[in-house]
Parts: structure tokens; C-alpha cells; sequence
């Protein structure tokens, strides 16, 4: 019976030998996470987000290793947050895939009611504004297509004069580096045609700027 208890003595000091061991490892894990944290602080890469846009940049960013994560902002909006230590190479890399996308405001906002009253010229080139604004964000649904900007000349001619002005369209694009847009050029000039009275595809012009290839590391 006496000879058992020695056995006893030594399994309880090897059990708390074990259990001091593991308590000194998550200790020691615990400083580690804060040490690192401490030392790589985040920084706002991106404010006042639709959540659509957040999500979109979160999910780019993953998708690349570089750890991020969204936070509400003012009035419904979104914030991304990187940490400080890979800013640069999380801001270059959005700016390779065209992100966040560039805010468009349609015919709807550009045309809300107001009490003020605006002159024919004045709302002439606000309907130009926004015809121009909304041929862009369709434009910019396109795959490879990084962002896309419409220009619009639309004559104020006589409508007695005989030689009428042609209106005319030039639209500029710019692809990711490894898009190929040639194909898309004949429909996007058929899109602006059709969005725009009296115009022709001799008026319109289209030009690709295309963005260079990412530099390897």
C-alpha cells in the first residue's frame, strides 16, 4: 500500500510540470501576437465606401495575402484598413485592378427637382454631363476595363441653318494590363451611337490606354 504513493508524488509533479509548461507557451504566444501587432499598426487605405466597393476591395486584398478588413464610417459608409507595413504595395495593387470604382452620377441625380431655375445652356450641358456619366459606368462593366471616360460634343445648331455641325463622341478606356479590348471597340462605338441622337460612327472615337504589367518581385 505505502509503495503506491511515491508514484502518486511523482505523476501530480509531472502533471503540474506539464500544465506550467503549456501555461508558459500561451504566455509567451500571447506576448508574440501583441508585440507584432504593436509593431505592424494599421492604416486607412480607403473612407467613406459604398459596401459594395468595401467588399470588393476586402476581397482583392485577400485574394492577394495581404491581410484587411472593413469598419462602418459616416452616415452608412465603409472604411478599409490595412496594416501600415504593407500599405504601399495594398494601394498599388487597387490601383492595378481599378479600385475603388470612380462614382458616376446618372441623368437621375444630375436632373434632381430643385427650386432653382437653370437657363437652356445650362441644362444642355448638364444633360451632356450625365449622358456622358452613364455611357461611362456601362463602359466600365466590361471586362478589363479599369475605368472608361465619355466626351460628348453635342452642336447647338440652327435649325435653319443648312450645314448642321455633326455631334461627335470620343471615348477613353483604360485596360488592365492583360486585357485585349479590340474586340469590344465596334460594340462600345454601336453603344454611344445608339445613346446619342445624330451621331455616327465616323464621330466617334475610341482610345485604349493600357495599364503596364505588374513588376515582379
Amino acid at each position: 500500500m505505502h509503495s503506491r504513493f511515491p508514484f502518486r508524488r511523482i505523476d501530480k509533479t509531472i502533471r503540474r510540470s506539464n500544465d506550467q509548461t503549456i501555461k508558459r507557451v500561451a504566455i509567451v504566444a500571447a506576448l508574440a501576437a501583441m508585440v507584432a501587432t504593436g509593431c505592424d499598426k494599421e492604416a486607412r487605405l480607403n473612407s467613406n465606401l459604398e459596401e459594395t466597393q468595401a467588399n470588393l476591395i476586402v476581397a482583392a486584398l485577400l485574394d492577394a495575402g495581404i491581410s484587411a478588413h472593413k469598419s462602418p464610417g459616416d452616415e452608412g459608409a465603409w472604411n478599409v484598413s490595412v496594416a501600415e507595413s504593407r500599405f504601399a504595395e495594398a494601394a498599388n495593387l487597387l490601383d492595378r485592378k481599378g479600385l475603388p470604382r470612380r462614382a458616376f452620377n446618372g441623368v437621375g441625380e444630375v436632373f434632381k427637382k430643385s427650386g432653382m431655375v437653370s437657363s437652356p445652356s445650362e441644362e444642355r450641358i448638364r444633360f451632356m454631363d450625365a449622358l456622358a456619366q452613364d455611357l461611362a459606368r456601362t463602359i466600365s462593366g466590361i471586362d478589363g476595363v479599369l475605368d472608361a471616360r465619355v466626351h460628348i460634343v453635342l452642336p447647338e445648331n440652327d435649325p435653319f441653318a443648312r450645314n448642321a455641325l455633326p455631334s461627335s463622341a470620343a471615348v477613353a478606356l483604360r485596360a488592365r494590363w492583360d486585357a485585349d479590348l479590340t474586340d469590344y471597340i465596334p460594340s462600345i462605338k454601336g453603344l454611344v451611337k445608339n445613346a446619342i441622337e445624330g451621331l455616327v460612327f465616323e464621330k466617334i472615337s475610341v482610345t485604349v490606354f493600357q495599364d503596364p504589367p505588374p513588376q515582379k518581385r
